[in-house]
C-alpha cells in the first residue's frame, strides 16, 4: 500500500488560517477585518478547492502566543466548526500549517492552493 504524500508549510511567526466551507465573500470580510483591527498589514487569499480558502497575513509575529491569539479571534468570528477545529489543531502543534500540494481524496484530487486575492502589503 502506497500512502500519498501531502506537503504542507508550518510556521510559528506567520498568521495563517484555513477557512473551509465558507464563501469567498465571508473569507475576504474576515481577513479584511482582522487585518485592520489587529494591524496585520496585508494578506493573500488562496483557494484550495471550492469553498475552501487559506489566508496568509503579511505581518510576522514575534511570539507564537500572538499568532494563536489572532487565529483564535478569527476562528471565533468565523462561527464555523471547521475553522475552530483547525485552530485547535494548530494550538496542539504550536505552529500554523497549510497544505501547499495536491491532495488525493475519495472523489479525485484537490488541486494545489492558488492565490486568488491580494490586499495591502505583501513585502514581509
Amino acid at each position: 500500500m502506497v500512502l500519498p504524500v501531502i506537503v504542507g508549510i508550518s510556521e510559528k511567526h506567520t498568521v495563517m488560517v484555513d477557512l473551509d466551507n465558507m464563501s469567498f465573500k465571508r473569507v475576504k470580510g474576515l481577513a479584511e477585518l482582522a487585518s485592520e483591527h489587529l494591524a496585520l498589514g496585508g494578506f493573500i487569499i488562496l483557494k484550495s478547492s471550492p469553498k475552501h480558502y487559506h489566508v496568509v497575513f503579511d505581518k510576522p509575529m514575534r511570539y507564537w502566543s500572538d499568532v494563536l491569539r489572532v487565529i483564535a479571534w478569527i476562528g471565533i468570528l468565523a462561527d464555523n466548526p471547521n475553522a475552530w477545529k483547525w485552530v485547535c489543531m494548530q494550538a496542539i502543534k504550536k505552529a500554523c500549517t497549510l497544505r501547499v500540494s495536491e491532495k488525493p481524496t475519495k472523489k479525485g484530487v484537490k488541486p494545489k492552493p492558488r492565490i486568488i486575492y491580494r490586499y495591502g502589503s505583501q513585502y514581509r
